[in-house]
Formats: C-alpha cells, sequence, structure tokens
C-alpha cells in the first residue's frame, strides 16, 4: 500500500505549542477486510463481513443466523474517513460508521458514537486475508463467466458461463459439459444435472475452510461418486464504469 502510515501524518503546531494532527493528514490504511458474528435483536446472531478497499469502495456481506435459511446477501457502494479514526459507509438509506484501530473495525452507532454495554466487545470485527477478489472476479467476467466456486482437500474449481459448466480439480481431472436449465430452479436453491455431474448452488452463507473468508453462496459438485464442498458467488456482466 503507497499510503502513508498515521505516524507519518502531517502536524502542525497549534497556539499553545500542542502538537495537533492537521484534517488534511492521510487517514490510517483500513483498506482490507474485516467480519464478525454481531448481535442481532430477533436472532442468534448476524454474520458480517466488510471489504473496504483503496479506491474507496466497499463490499459488505449479511446473513442473519436462524432466520431465512442464512440467506446471504452482499451490498456495494462506497466508503470515505469520517474522521482521522473513523470511516462511513454511503448508502441509499443510511450510513455506517467503524471505528479502525489496532489493525481492526469496531461497529459503530449510527451517530458514530461507540456501542457500550455487556456487549460491547461483539462489535469488534478482525481481519481476514485474501478478501480483495475483483482483479479475479473481473477476469472471469471478461471471460464470460457468470458463477464461479471453489474448494479445497482436494482444491477444485467451477466456472458457469451462459452454455457450458467447467469443473477442474488440482488433480487434473477436468469436465467440460453443456449447462442444463436449472431444476429446481429457486431464488435460493438452483440444481443442474448432467452427465457425470450435478452442481446445486444454495443463497446460503459459505466460510472458505482454508482462508476463513465468508461468500455468498454454498456450492455442492457431485462428479460420479465423488462429492466436492466449497464456497461460491455470482459475476456482475455490468459493462465498464458501472
Amino acid at each position: 500500500s503507497n499510503q502513508p502510515s498515521a505516524g507519518e501524518a502531517d502536524t502542525t503546531l497549534n497556539n499553545n505549542g500542542d502538537s495537533m494532527v492537521s484534517t488534511s493528514a492521510a487517514p490510517p490504511p483500513v483498506a482490507g477486510t474485516y467480519q464478525g458474528t454481531l448481535p442481532c435483536a430477533d436472532c442468534p446472531g448476524m454474520d458480517y463481513q466488510l471489504s473496504l478497499y483503496s479506491d474507496h469502495t466497499f463490499s459488505e456481506l449479511v446473513a442473519y443466523r436462524g432466520r431465512g435459511q442464512n440467506i446471504a446477501s452482499v451490498d456495494t457502494g462506497h466508503w470515505k474517513p469520517a474522521t482521522d479514526s473513523t470511516v462511513m459507509l454511503v448508502k441509499k438509506k443510511d450510513s455506517s460508521f467503524f471505528l479502525a484501530a489496532d489493525g481492526r473495525l469496531t461497529v459503530l452507532d449510527a451517530k458514530g458514537n461507540r456501542i457500550g454495554g455487556v456487549l460491547a466487545s461483539n462489535y469488534v470485527l478482525k481481519p481476514v486475508e485474501g478478501g480483495d477478489r475483483r482483479a479475479l472476479l473481473a477476469e472471469k467476467a471478461q471471460a464470460g463467466i457468470r458463477f464461479t466456486a471453489n474448494g479445497n482437500e482436494p482444491g477444485w474449481t467451477l466456472d458457469l458461463d451462459k452454455r457450458k459448466i467447467y469443473f477442474h480439480t488440482i488433480n487434473n481431472d477436468s469436465l467440460q459439459v453443456s449447462l442444463p436449465a436449472a431444476r429446481p430452479n429457486t431464488d435460493t436453491l438452483k440444481v443442474y444435472t448432467a452427465k457425470d455431474i450435478t452442481v446445486t448452488i444454495r443463497s446460503t452463507l459459505c466460510i472458505d475452510d482454508m482462508s476463513g473468508l465468508m461468500r455468498p453462496n454454498t456450492v455442492q459438485v457431485q462428479v460420479k461418486d465423488k462429492t466436492y464442498q466449497g464456497c461460491g458467488e455470482y459475476i456482475t456482466q455490468s459493462g465498464k464504469g458501472n
């Protein structure tokens, strides 16, 4: 990251001779992905992951535990520094505030203040690696891929475009078949059954069992007698600049 560290902020002296960080100082480098389980008024907890990108865009993933089958929803938008230690997500309906300190983010209330009480520690989000998948997804979008998934042990990848299913494992087992119509085909469950392969995509939160990264879709691939489990996401086919 080429952002100056917090220690390099411009300091000016005020009338009392005290060092004062000027408002033009660079904010702490907060770009990264953070996650936690936040308190929820009417459910056991809300799984939450926030990626703040260095171009001031964000991606936010939310899933309510025990309610609505843990369906994951993704929101995107812009963020900006609110003060030298807090950031604000700019949203259509409301804005959210976070305190950046010690490599973590703390969720603040609607006015940008800390949330107190017995649950205070539950509002701290911890960093997770590998959250910036934009280059990979852009590359796949360019190639016409509409859905991508992968899993571990053995490592495998799955890509769907308009016409085909592409499946590949680290052991070099590759399969390429025509994409059948999904049956069932609902907002939360899609099953593609083709010769030698069945792909099941659920809109439920998935946590990568190696990286810990949260993704919005849970995927199961059945190839002959083998079953592969992993995580995936839909890729928006929007043109450049949208």
